[in-house]
C-alpha cells in the first residue's frame, strides 16, 4: 500500500510545529511518502493571501484557474490545523489516482462549521477526522458525512520530563492567558526573584522553520516548574462556542511532566486521557487569591512535581502522535 502525505510548506509559525510532528509520525508509522503542495502559479503568493478561506474575498476562489497537481497513492493523507488552511480547491487531478483519501482537522470550532461544510461539499473525502470529540455529532449533521474523532497528542521525542532541579523556569505561560493573573504573576516573580517565561510575539511574522520554533517551545516547557493552561471556553468563549475542546497544550504539558496550573476544559474525555489531579486549579478572580495560591504552589512544588512526572511516564505510550496514527490506520480496516 502506497501512503502519500501532502505537506504544505507555505504554513509558517510555531503552532505549525505540532502539525509537522503529526506529519512525521505519519511518515514513520505509515511509511508515507511526502509530496509538497506546489506553489500556486496562477497568482502571486502575496496576492493569494487576500482570498483566504473565511475572508470576504474567499467567494472569488471558485473563479480561479485550477493548477494541475498529479498524485498516485493508495492512501492519501492531508492534515490541517484548521479548514482555513485548505488549498486543494486551487488544484486539479490530485484525486484522480488516489484510492482512499484522509482529511484530518485539528480545529473544528462552531465558527468554522460553514467552511467545513463547504469543503466537504466540494470534495468527497473517504475518511474525515476531527480532534474534538464533542464536534463529531455536529459535523455529521451539517455535512451529512461520517466523522471520526482522533484526539490531539504530543511528540514523544520532544516532550520528556526532566528533574525538578534542572527546571530553570519557575513559571511559564504560552499562548492564551488571563490579564489579571498575568499581571499578578509578573509582580510575584519580580518580588521573589523568580523567572516568568511567556509568549512575547504574535506569531504573524516568523523567520524560522515551524519545527525549529516548536522544539524551542518544547525545551522551555520541559524546563518550566509550573505552566499555566486554560480551557478555550475561559480565554476565548466566542471561539469555543458550545465546545470544550482538548487542545495540544494539555498533552504537551502533561508529557513534559510540568506542573499544570489553571483550569481544564469541561470535557468528559479529559479524565480519560489525563487521569485525576492533572491540573492544579487556580482561582483567577482577584489579586489576593492569586498571590495566596502562588505562594502555596511554590511551597509544595516538590510534591506536585513528583506527581506530574509520574503521571507523564504513565501516559507516555497513550498520548503521543505515533499512537494516533495507529488508531487512524485501524479506521481503514
Amino acid at each position: 500500500m502506497k501512503n502519500v502525505l501532502i505537506r504544505d510548506n507555505s504554513l509558517k509559525g510555531w503552532e505549525y510545529g505540532m502539525l509537522r510532528c503529526f506529519e512525521n509520525s505519519i511518515i514513520k508509522v505509515a511509511d508515507a511518502e511526502v509530496i509538497l503542495l506546489p506553489e500556486y502559479q496562477m497568482l502571486g503568493s502575496n496576492y493569494l493571501m487576500h482570498f483566504g478561506h473565511g475572508m470576504n474575498r474567499s467567494k472569488f476562489r471558485k473563479y480561479f484557474s485550477k493548477q494541475e497537481f498529479k498524485i498516485s497513492a493508495d492512501i492519501l493523507w492531508y492534515v490541517l490545523m484548521g479548514p482555513e488552511d485548505y488549498r486543494l480547491d486551487l488544484y486539479k487531478d490530485w484525486d484522480k489516482n488516489t484510492k482512499l483519501k484522509i482529511l484530518y482537522l485539528f480545529d473544528t470550532f462552531p465558527s468554522q462549521y460553514s467552511l467545513i461544510k463547504k469543503l466537504c461539499d466540494s470534495q468527497n473525502w473517504d475518511i474525515l477526522i476531527t480532534s474534538f470529540s464533542e464536534a463529531v455529532d455536529d459535523l455529521q449533521k451539517i455535512t451529512g458525512r461520517k466523522w471520526n474523532c482522533v484526539e490531539q497528542a504530543a511528540a514523544a521525542d520532544l516532550f520528556k520530563p526532566v528533574k525538578l532541579v534542572e527546571r530553570q523556569i519557575h513559571f511559564s505561560s504560552y499562548g492564551r492567558r488571563l490579564p489579571l493573573l498575568h499581571k499578578c504573576l509578573i509582580d510575584f516573580c519580580n518580588s521573589n526573584d523568580l523567572y516568568y517565561d511567556y509568549t512575547t510575539h504574535d506569531g504573524k511574522h516568523p523567520i524560522s522553520d515551524p519545527l525549529d520554533l516548536y522544539k524551542q517551545y518544547a525545551w522551555h516547557l520541559m524546563h518550566s516548574q509550573f505552566t499555566f493552561s486554560w480551557a478555550v471556553e475561559i480565554t476565548n468563549p466566542l471561539r469555543a462556542g458550545h465546545l470544550h475542546s482538548i487542545t495540544c497544550r494539555w498533552f504537551e504539558a502533561a508529557a513534559a511532566g510540568t506542573i499544570i496550573l489553571g483550569k481544564e476544559p469541561k470535557n468528559d474525555s479529559f479524565e480519560k486521557y489525563f487521569g485525576t489531579g492533572t491540573v492544579v486549579p487556580i482561582d483567577y478572580s482577584n489579586t489576593d487569591s492569586i498571590f495566596r495560591q502562588l505562594e502555596y504552589v511554590m511551597a509544595n512544588k516538590s510534591q506536585l512535581s513528583d506527581y506530574s512526572i509520574s503521571l507523564s511516564r504513565r501516559l507516555e505510550k497513550y498520548n503521543n502522535w505515533n499512537e494516533r496514527v495507529h488508531r487512524i490506520l485501524k479506521l481503514l480496516k
